[in-house]
């Protein structure tokens, strides 16, 4: 699969799609409007445009829909697309940029330092 831009929106509906598996888009359509306030067309519109990146499946009948895209493909896309777009590329560069926050814990210190040593041993 090639890169694939989600917009909030479309994540939303992605997410909900990981999370339950297929289903049919007027159930999903219905679930919107009570979390999300969303209109029937809204879900319907959404589902469209992420049918047309190749994002989601659409079955007949009764127009259930499915994702074709792993979280985690859309994790590396949405990922290299940060790195490009704020970063100019260098994961040095966002690497220290969150290192620099100050809502970095000595937990998380520990557990992205059991990460590069885990890493390392692969290589």
């Amino acid at each position: 699969m090639g890169s694939i831009k989600l917009f909030d929106a479309e994540l939303l509906a992605m997410q909900y799609l990981w999370e339950s598996g297929p289903v049919q888009a007027a159930r999903m359509a219905e679930d919107f409007m009570q979390r999300y306030g969303w209109k029937k067309s809204t879900t319907y519109i959404v589902l469209k445009r992420l049918e047309n990146k190749g994002a989601i499946l659409r079955k007949e009948p009764k127009y259930q829909v499915e994702a074709l895209v792993s979280r985690e493909q859309v994790q590396q896309a949405e990922t290299t697309s940060l790195l490009d777009k704020m970063f100019g590329g260098s994961f040095t560069s966002l690497f220290a940029n969150f290192l620099s926050s100050d809502q970095v814990s000595d937990a998380t210190l520990r557990e992205l330092q059991a990460l590069i040593d885990e890493k390392k041993k692969e290589k």
